[in-house]
Formats: C-alpha cells, structure tokens, sequence
C-alpha cells in the first residue's frame, strides 16, 4: 500500500497527533508498506524527527497572512487552500514509489483544521480516507474514522456527522499505543505504602510535546512544596519546547529533578513511576495500559471530557483546566495521592481496565490491508 498521512506539529498544537500518526506509519512500514507524510512548517514542527526515522515528507509552505483564530489558526490556512498545496506539491515532487497518477490508497488526516472540505477535494488523489479526530463537531468525508477516546456519549456523537458508509472505530481499544506500550504485558502494580530515603517517591512529569504555557515549571514548583522528603522526578519534554533552557536550569538547581528531552523510553519512565502528573489527551491510555495513577490537567477545551469522564471511572484524578491551576493545588493533590497508597492501587486498577493488551494499531492495520486487498481484487 501507498499511505500518506496530513498531520502537523507545532508550539500552539503540539506533538500528540504526529506521534499517534507516527505510531501508525512505524507499524504500516514494518508491515512493508511505503508511508508519506505531508507538514506545514510550522513554528515547532517535527520534519527533521520525520527524517531521521527514514519518512519522506511533503513540506506545505507558510502563508504570508494566516488565519488567527480557532482551528483555521492551526492549520494556518482554509481547507480548501491546504488541499491545493497538497495537490501542488504532490504534482511538483518526483516520488516515482507512488502509483501513477501520484494516487495513494490511503490518505490519513488527523487534524482538527481539516474536515470534509479537505478530503473530498484530496479523493482524486486516493482511493480511502482514515480520519483520526476527537471532536465530532464538523462534517467529515471518510471511509474508516478512528477517535480512541472516551466519553459517555462517544458510541453516539458521530451519527449525524459520517457518511453511511463509513466505518466509525470508537473508544479506547483501539487506542495508538507505540510498540513500547502495546508490548507491555498488564500486570498488577505495586503500590509502595510509604517512602523513604533508599526508596524514594518516582514521579512523572509531562505535559506534551510543546508545552507552550510552560506548565512543567509550575509541576516543579509544586514539588518543591511537597512536605513528603523523599521523592525523585523524571521531568519530560519534547525538542519542540520553548521552555527547554529554563528547565535545564531549574533542574541543573536540584538534584531531585532528571530533565529527559524528547525521550524514546517513556514506557519504561511510566513503569517505574508511583504516579504521574501531565496533560490528557493520548499520553492517558498510555499510563492507563501501565496502570500508572495520574494527576491531570487539560491543556485544551478538547482534553476535558475525556478527563473528567476518566476521573469519575477512578482512572485518574481531574484537576481541571491548566490555565487556572496553581502550584499550591497541585502539590496538594499529589501530597494526597502519594500518602494515600489505597487509592494508588485503585486508579491503577480503573486505569489498567480501559486499554487492551496490544492496544489497537494490530486491529487498524488489519482493516486497511484487507480493505485495500477487497478494492484491488
């Protein structure tokens, strides 16, 4: 198969939906198949970690006078003028892999700029779309659309929304998990009763890939509040983060404190913590399949029903929205979970019943390759 995925990277987005995608184009590659990316350079992008891991990439161009405001400001154009860079460029760049005329047979967009406009302008150039998104709050023209997060009423919210004939995959178990995740084998976490100094508290800190408020600072000073002596932190940003010098200096000041940039062994700092603190978004069934205990906060207006849906299972403490956090709150709420060993264990268990072995990139790999196989035979 021939797949191109439209996804960005920025400070104002984040890293989350190119990781997810990346998730997908890692497995689809190993499966011998040819992948493409296609990135607008925004401020923050991704591109040179794209060409590192051996993708080729289409590059969008910048427009001199962008929208600003909502989705569009992501995007950094209208839909129907992203669909005619594409084109452009897809008709400009010899990529002689790609079946003539230029046709993939799956195009994946995940993107909150982008919607139905897109697609159907982007179908004479692809035999199948797979559309990842969160929102159900516009048209879609898809074939399969995967949203992997849960809220109470996530089996429902697309039905006005889809064509009939596209196939909805809905929920958790088919979350993106990265192999490290997906090849974690669910076990019952032991939750330490108390700490000490040869056994400290580990804790995670993470906010996505961009970080652009700099809540991580504010995650350290809530630490450096914590009347609990004995603790360790695993401070983890992306190469994206704006903040980065700052951090390295506020962890240079204490000891306590490991900066980690852009880190491939995040399951491995997950299973090692007693709990976490961060934004939702896809890093929750990444802790969930670990059974990590979490404190979370939304970055975004999108983050919040997932959140607080997973706070009212038990998989997670909900602290509300970033922006009108403070260090006080936070480092009270983890003082309280840290002491609180019963309801460690608890959150683990709710978090650890949410996400299936394996994840679901086995399942969607499935579904396109033998979509593909029905089409061409």
């Amino acid at each position: 198969m021939q797949v191109l995925f439209r996804t960005d990277a920025s400070v104002a987005i984040g890293s989350g939906h190119l990781m997810r995608c990346l998730t997908l184009a890692q497995a689809l590659r190993q499966a011998g198949h040819q992948v493409y990316f296609a990135c607008r350079q925004h401020q923050g992008h991704l591109l040179p970690l794209l060409a590192d891991l051996g993708f080729t990439s289409f590059t969008l161009p910048l427009l001199a006078n962008p929208p600003q405001h909502g989705y569009q400001a992501w995007l950094g154009c209208s839909e129907a003028e992203d669909a005619s860079a594409l084109i452009a460029c897809l008709d400009q760049t010899p990529v002689t892999t790609v079946q003539s005329p230029k046709m993939f047979d799956w195009l994946v967009v995940d993107h909150y700029g982008l919607g139905a406009r897109f697609c159907q302008a982007l179908r004479s150039r692809c035999r199948a779309v797979l559309q990842i998104d969160d929102l159900a709050n516009r048209q879609y023209d898809c074939d399969v659309l995967l949203d992997q997060n849960l809220v109470p009423d996530f089996a429902s919210r697309y039905q006005t929304l889809l064509p009939d004939h596209c196939q909805p995959l809905l929920g958790p178990r088919f979350a993106l998990l990265r192999p490290e995740f997906a090849g974690f084998v669910p076990t019952n976490r032991q939750c330490t009763a108390s700490f000490n100094a040869r056994s400290p508290a580990r804790i995670l800190v993470f906010f996505g890939g961009s970080d652009a408020q700099n809540f991580t600072s504010l995650a350290i000073n809530a630490l450096q509040q914590l009347q609990e002596p004995h603790w360790l932190a695993d401070i983890v940003i992306g190469q994206a983060n704006p903040h980065r010098l700052l951090l390295q200096q506020l962890c240079a000041q204490d000891r306590r404190l490991t900066l980690l940039v852009q880190t491939p062994g995040m399951a491995g700092l997950m299973a090692a913590a007693d709990l976490m603190i961060g934004a939702g978004g896809a890093t929750h069934w990444e802790r969930a399949c670990l059974g990590l205990p979490a404190i979370v906060v939304a970055l975004a207006d999108n983050q919040q029903a997932t959140t607080q849906y997973l706070a009212s299972l038990g998989a997670c403490i909900d602290l509300g929205p970033a922006d009108q956090l403070s260090a006080g709150q936070l480092a009270q709420a983890t003082a309280t979970l840290l002491n609180d060993v019963t309801l460690r264990a608890r959150m683990s268990a709710a978090a650890q019943q949410l996400v299936p072995a394996g994840g679901g990139v086995p399942h969607l790999l499935q579904l396109l390759q033998q979509s593909t196989a029905t089409r061409t035979t």
